[in-house]
């Protein structure tokens, strides 16, 4: 192949590239901000940039690393699972099952990412570097294997988020709450629990032959995890704003309430009618609704935390 060659078939992977790494996922990231939000008011101060900036960089940052990680391990799991997102009625169109992306180039990427990402995010701030790579460990496990098996998938899944959530505390230097844990773990549940759902019922008898875990899986079953880790999920947040010690003992925090119950139940809502779906998780970054709920959610949890410390 000549040096010209090389060049277009370089510059040509390029969209592939991008489009493989996910970034409709880059979202999901957020979470690491859940500690810097409740800690409005306690570890910093709107009024005071100097209380505010240093903290809200770091975990941007961690965010970006964190993003730069997870589509490294997007690229593994899509390497490893060509073959079967071939035959799959909307997986096929992925840059690695498609070709549209060389897997010899995917593999370089996925490397290039994490040998960035993590060096880094060990500089930022250790403990939340310990965290990603434990997360990038489970997630290579997940993609050469634990994904096979029922139950335990939807746990890694959730485990991923509950990782985000604790390496943004640990990232800023704020006390993890042990509530912040119960929540994050039922959310994630429900999230994870509503995906392989969802797939179970777009994809019908064909289902395990694309997931093998979903062998194990019944409609019934999951459509029960959904309803069961939805409701605990709503339960806990608020028992948390009423119980938790860092938060106002007056029971403000409660305000937020009606935000998360809106965005779940909207979530439900489209996660059953005209938006049926195998990928459910792209609603949530695509909804303007659900969008609205997250950031009023946050203005009323940031001013509750302020008005609170004031």
């Amino acid at each position: 192949m000549t040096a010209e060659a090389r060049a277009s078939a370089a510059g040509s992977s390029w969209p592939a590239l991008l489009r493989a790494m996910r970034p409709y996922q880059w979202p999901k990231n957020v979470v690491v901000f859940a500690a810097f939000t409740f800690s409005a008011g306690d570890a910093w101060l709107p009024r005071e940039p100097d209380t505010w900036w240093p903290l809200l960089w770091r975990t941007a940052a961690l965010m970006a690393l964190w993003s730069m990680a997870a589509s490294a391990t997007y690229l593994v799991n899509d390497i490893r699972d060509r073959e079967l997102d071939r035959l799959h009625p909307r997986k096929r169109f992925r840059p690695i099952a498609s070709g549209a992306l060389p897997v010899h180039v995917a593999w370089t990427a996925a490397a290039v990412l994490a040998a960035v990402a993590l060096p880094v995010t060990f500089v930022l701030e250790t403990g939340a570097g310990g965290i990603l790579l434990g997360y990038c460990a489970l997630m290579m496990a997940y993609s050469f294997g634990l994904k096979q098996v029922a139950i335990l998938d939807i746990i890694i899944l959730c485990s991923g988020v509950i990782g985000r959530a604790v390496a943004g505390g640990a990232a800023i230097g704020v006390e993890i709450s042990p509530w912040l844990y119960v929540c994050t773990s039922f959310a994630a549940f429900f999230f994870a629990a509503s995906k392989r759902w969802a797939e179970f019922r777009q994809l019908g008898a064909e289902a395990p032959a694309h997931r093998p875990a979903l062998a194990a899986y019944s409609g019934e079953i999951l459509s029960q995890m959904v309803v069961i880790s939805a409701a605990t999920a709503l339960l806990a947040y608020a028992l948390y704003t009423i119980e938790s010690v860092n938060v106002p003992s007056n029971g403000a925090m409660a305000l937020t309430i009606p935000f998360v119950g809106f965005a779940l139940f909207r979530y439900l809502l489209l996660l059953n009618g005209a938006r049926k779906t195998d990928a459910p998780d792209q609603i949530l970054f695509t909804d303007g609704q659900i969008l609205a709920a997250v950031a009023g959610f946050v203005a009323t949890a940031v001013t509750v935390m302020v008005a609170h410390h004031s």
